[in-house]
């Protein structure tokens, strides 16, 4: 038996010349420190830890959206009132004759309310919605928050009852956030700051509409 035979070398990097499988790793890594950087964030403004994933399957803006929860964070008080999540979810929109596809990083809050709300649904305003109002007269208008009123779309099951759980919140501190999304299921609310991915400015908004409920859901 030859003992000399020379074995190959297999710790090279046999794509350490091409350009482009070179590009696509330094956006990969450059994607990730994003991430941890957002979510560094998110644990000092938020006071947050890690902690196991919460089932938001049961809030329409969430089920449907097909995401995979990535991380999980707590609040660190006794009470674990907010949960952060990091999720995960592909999306595609067209622009013209073309179509943009792919799967990025979303921050959506979890928040635990001392008070029962009914069912209901907050969103930016569009044409569509309020021609949907012209017809079908389901939109809320809180007259001590007029700008909130303009800016968003409401749609609850019992219009009553949310009046007269707002009637004393000053709403319009809503409007610096105006492509919030939320829903509440009776002393749950599932909510995001807009559909846009992952981002510095975006975590920052986040964090900040998140203090922002905590005040006015309670």
């Amino acid at each position: 038996m030859n003992e000399n035979i020379n074995i190959p070398d297999f710790k090279g990097d046999d794509f350490a010349n091409d350009k482009e499988i070179q590009k696509v790793r330094a956006e990969a890594k450059a994607y990730d420190t994003l991430v941890k950087d957002c979510l560094s964030i998110v644990r000092d403004k938020l006071n947050v830890k890690e902690a196991a994933h919460k089932n938001l399957k049961s809030f329409l803006m969430f089920k449907n959206l097909q995401a995979t929860v990535l991380d999980s964070f707590k609040s660190t008080g006794a009470d674990g009132l907010l949960h952060v999540s990091l999720v995960e979810y592909s999306s595609s929109y067209s622009t013209g004759k073309y179509a943009n596809a792919g799967t990025d990083h979303y921050l959506f809050g979890h928040l635990v309310t001392d008070k029962l709300f009914p069912k209901t649904y907050v969103c930016k305003e569009t044409i569509r919605e309020k021609i949907t109002d012209l017809f079908l007269r389901l939109e809320i208008d809180f007259e001590h928050s007029k700008k909130f009123s303009r800016k968003f779309h409401v749609l609850t099951e019992d219009k009553s009852r949310l009046i007269n759980l707002w009637q004393f919140k000053n709403l319009d501190d809503l409007i610096l956030f105006p492509e919030l999304e939320l829903e509440i299921h009776s002393n749950a609310c599932l909510f995001r700051s807009s559909r846009r991915a992952i981002s510095i400015e975006e975590t920052f908004s986040f964090c900040e509409l998140a203090k922002t409920l905590i005040k006015l859901l309670n």
